[in-house]
């Protein structure tokens, strides 16, 4: 029944890619590994790597970097399932190669493994895909889950979707954000599982540790109180844009998800002369600027040492993006109401350090308590480095068991 529900959906996909510019991206790419993998040969070992999109890829990237670092042969390989994954990652200098997942069909799948020939296969998160694991498993190969989460009734443990679930005990292990995921899996007998929690925790480590220098960054700032706005979409600036408008004395740098046109014109349209762009700031008078506004990518994780407080988007709609990337930096995190299926925020959300607002008044006193309150400040920063310290380690355990199982 799984199979001919993608069979279905294959035959009638390319009848509505015209209706989204996206969906038809990703209707068109299906076939793209044949392409990608023409060229590749295989040298060695081979480590394939499957992800989502970004967020996914975020929490593989730890392993994979930290696999290069203790063996310099291993080869990468990285799929994609969502085109924005594969567009923000196409180039990554670790990956042999960076191409998108093959229809889960059995003859498909066994072609492509065949033409892989990975030694490894490691999944990401909850990326299930049973056709795939089917023939990696014939074909003897260790086969992994990292950074799996399985929130509260999850359907994989449920009737009817447990008659799929019984599959994930196919992994020779998975390696669980936390033990509720563990037990999750143990109470539908799938024993495999272990917590070593999440590998973005390694990787926001690590990123924090790196050295960034902005002389730009340093004169916006300027001894000020700074918050940075990251990912967010229009639907978050409806919420907290009237709360900075009426705030004078705060200063705003904003790395919107995507980069819109429209968007920027809004904020434009609010803050006028007092916002500039990043593209211009190499000009423009910084220091009395209220808004910096970053219209480029590839920043945002390493602008977040500048903040006093961070609003991270999504939480309208899209769903909460990444909040460790703020929070490694020890400060407060603001986000919206959807957030219920990420582990993380509400790990935050218990300790303190995270807080979640559903309206601009939620906002505005959420906000009065993060910049003014110094003993709530104080109990964030003690609360984070506690949280840090226990989560942290989930990479080096996940490349032990790797290490134990492919020579």
């Amino acid at each position: 029944m799984y199979t001919l529900a993608i069979r279905l959906f294959q035959a009638i996909a390319p009848l509505f890619q015209w209706t989204n510019p996206k969906f038809g991206k990703w209707v068109r790419s299906r076939h793209q590994w044949k392409a990608d993998l023409a060229e590749y040969e295989k040298q060695g070992k081979l480590a394939w790597f499957h992800c989502a999109s970004v967020g996914e890829f975020e929490q593989a990237r730890p392993v994979i970097e930290a696999l290069k670092e203790q063996d310099t042969t291993w080869q990468i390989s990285i799929t994609f399932f969502s085109s924005s994954g594969y567009e923000v990652r196409k180039d990554y200098p670790l990956a042999d190669v960076v191409t998108y997942l093959p229809t889960d069909l059995p003859e498909v799948m066994s072609r492509f493994i065949d033409t892989l020939k990975p030694d490894l296969a490691v999944f990401v998160k909850y990326e299930f895909w049973f056709n795939a694991m089917e023939q990696i498993k014939r074909r003897g190969i260790p086969m992994i889950l990292i950074s799996a989460h399985l929130t509260d009734k999850h359907w994989t443990t449920q009737w009817l979707g447990i008659l799929l679930g019984q599959r994930l005990a196919q992994f020779d292990r998975i390696f669980a954000q936390d033990e509720d995921t563990v037990n999750r899996l143990n109470s539908v007998y799938i024993m495999n599982a272990e917590a070593v929690g999440d590998t973005r925790v390694d990787r926001v480590l690590a990123n924090a540790a790196e050295p960034f220098h902005s002389d730009f960054l340093e004169r916006f700032s300027n001894e000020n109180q700074v918050m940075v706005v990251g990912s967010n979409w229009p639907a978050d600036d409806e919420v907290i844009m009237k709360v900075f408008e009426a705030r004078k004395g705060l200063k705003l740098i904003v790395a919107p998800h995507e980069l819109k046109e429209e968007q920027q014109k809004r904020w434009r349209n609010v803050f006028g002369d007092e916002m500039v762009l990043w593209s211009e700031a190499e000009t423009a008078d910084l220091t009395s600027s209220r808004v910096l506004y970053l219209n480029t990518i590839g920043l945002l994780s390493k602008v977040y040492r500048f903040a006093d407080v961070a609003y991270v988007g999504g939480g309208f709609g899209k769903a909460v993006h990444n909040t460790l990337e703020a929070v490694v930096y020890r400060i407060p995190v603001i986000f919206g109401p959807d957030n219920k299926r990420f582990q993380e925020i509400q790990q935050l959300k218990s300790i303190g350090a995270g807080i979640e607002v559903a309206s601009s008044d939620d906002f505005e006193k959420a906000l009065d308590r993060a910049l003014s309150d110094n003993g709530y400040r104080e109990e964030v920063v003690t609360s984070l480095d506690r949280f840090f310290n226990q989560q942290k380690g989930a990479t080096e355990s996940i490349l032990t068991w790797i290490k134990g199982q492919v020579n």
